[in-house]
């Protein structure tokens, strides 16, 4: 009767496994899927700051807006695959979700800093330039 039960609790196991293992790579593709068609916003940015010494606010909005909506749908994705068939288990999931998609938020909306900290960092360099290599009067 032990071993029985303990083979039930086993086959439970590996499904789980299993499950998770198609949830995993079920995410990934979606992801690889998202990560390639956000490289050219990446490089975008990436050229105009190699250009111009500046980060487009617009363009690292647009970054960052993309990144936004790939990882709350990337989110969603990956707990759709979880079944809920308890209650328990269920609240657990709806709590981690509900957390994953706020820090998800909370990073990117400090994200959204970067241009203005960048940009006023390289006008600060840029005006203290000058006045280290202007001669000294005496």
């Amino acid at each position: 009767m032990e071993s029985s039960g303990r083979e039930r609790s086993d086959e439970r196991f590996e499904k789980v496994a299993e499950e998770t293992s198609e949830t995993v790579t079920h995410a990934a593709s979606v992801l690889e899927e998202e990560l390639a068609a956000g490289i050219a916003s990446a490089r975008r940015l990436e050229e105009k700051l190699t250009a111009d010494r500046r980060v487009d606010p617009e363009a690292f909005d647009e970054l960052v807006t993309r990144v936004r909506t790939d990882g709350h749908a990337l989110i969603d994705t990956v707990v759709a695959q979880l079944k809920t068939s308890d209650d328990r288990r269920g609240e657990v999931i709806r709590r981690y979700t509900s957390d994953a998609h706020e820090a998800l938020d909370g990073v990117l909306n400090l994200a959204r800093l970067v241009p203005d900290v960048a940009n006023g960092l390289v006008d600060r360099l840029s005006s203290e330039a000058p006045r280290k290599s202007a001669p000294s009067d005496k």
